[in-house]
């Protein structure tokens, strides 16, 4: 029992921490210049699969040029984060439109 609420702990402690990252990276890019965007991009997709939900939240609910930049790193991850793509398009109608485009271009 204790070895599960450990690993609870952890990975509760791993989320905030990744989302803190994430959050980091995206104040960064709204002041970034094309060079910083460019490496931010990359940093986000060498991380792959653990931004993607933040990803796809941050499409969904931020308005500006971050939203560019999470957009193209779903897309250069890929087949990956298909389903998860899709999962969140089927629960919010306003996303469905910017989930085809990003799907399309992973296909």
């Amino acid at each position: 029992m204790q070895a599960l609420l450990e690993n609870e702990v952890m990975s509760m402690y791993t989320q905030d921490r990744a989302m803190s990252e994430f959050e980091t990276l995206m104040e960064r890019a709204k002041s970034a210049d094309a060079a910083l965007k460019s490496k931010i991009e990359n940093d986000i997709v060498a991380k792959g699969m653990k931004f993607v939900p933040e990803l796809i939240n941050h499409i969904q609910n931020n308005k500006g040029v971050t939203r560019g930049l999470c957009a193209m790193s779903l897309i250069r991850i890929g087949k990956a984060c298909e389903n998860m793509i899709k999962q969140a398009a089927g629960m919010n109608r306003e996303f469905a439109w910017a989930a085809a485009a990003i799907l399309q271009e992973i296909a």
